[in-house]
């Protein structure tokens, strides 16, 4: 269920980033070639942006999708490798958690405040506040199923599979 929603959620982000591409077309268009810049094409890619990041992050780490440097764990025995990969998910729930916890009290006290980008807009500061504990609160739980299935005899998210990718 939690990869579904990661899932839908990546998709999500994907389609974010999409219209960013769109967006950033069309300012340069108007800028450089009917001398009309826009005032909303900048600040809506930054937010659209925050939030692509913090809505896949989850959906990366399920798909073994991150950067990460293996020169000394591919040698290790695999039980070895197991309780390192178990390790590093924890790591990640508990970081994570943290970000969540003390991300959520900015969010709702900017909304709480009023507080706004102060930009020609002038955005509500939580809509891209909020991304940070929805999107580290996600990342979490996907840590934790994680670590859990690794835990319970269920395939190593970080073992060489379909999901890795490599640079030849």
């Amino acid at each position: 269920m939690l990869t579904r929603v990661c899932g839908a959620l990546a998709v999500l982000a994907a389609w974010a980033l999409f219209a960013i591409g769109g967006m950033l077309t069309f300012e340069v268009v108007a800028r450089y070639f009917f001398n009309s810049p826009t005032i909303w094409a900048e600040e809506l890619s930054r937010l659209f942006m925050i939030w692509a990041v913090f809505l896949g992050a989850a959906w990366l780490l399920s798909q073994n999708a991150h950067i990460r440097v293996t020169v000394v764990t591919e040698h290790l025995p695999v039980a070895l490798r197991r309780a390192l990969s178990v390790v590093a998910l924890v790591f990640v729930a508990i970081i994570s958690g943290f970000v969540a916890w003390y991300g959520a009290p900015i969010a709702l006290q900017s909304f709480d405040v009023g507080r706004t980008t102060g930009s020609m807009l002038d955005i509500p500061r939580w809509w891209s506040e909020a991304s940070i504990p929805i999107g580290f609160a996600l990342l979490t739980l996907q840590a934790v199923a994680l670590a859990v299935r690794v835990i319970a005899g269920g395939p190593d998210p970080f073992e060489a599979d379909a999901h890795t990718r490599t640079l030849d």
